[in-house]
């Protein structure tokens, strides 16, 4: 397989510190404090490490609030 990608130049600065990305200093300083203080969003669950009991096997629970499960 190849994947082959083109784009043409948007003649702006780029400065990439870890996986931020912005047109100077200044901006990655504001998105590393926004990802200090709301990690984009949060995250949503109680514990940081989520992890479901290992007695409950595999399942999938779907957007929709649908569970399945193997047999």
């Amino acid at each position: 397989y190849l994947l082959f990608l083109q784009g043409k130049p948007i003649n702006e600065p780029v400065v990439q510190h870890g996986p931020f990305v912005a047109n100077d200093r200044e901006g990655i300083i504001q998105i590393m404090q926004e990802y200090q203080a709301t990690e984009f969003g949060g995250w949503p669950w109680p514990r940081p490490d989520q992890v479901h009991e290992r007695s409950r096997g595999r399942f999938a629970k779907h957007v929709d609030g649908r569970v399945e499960e193997k047999a």
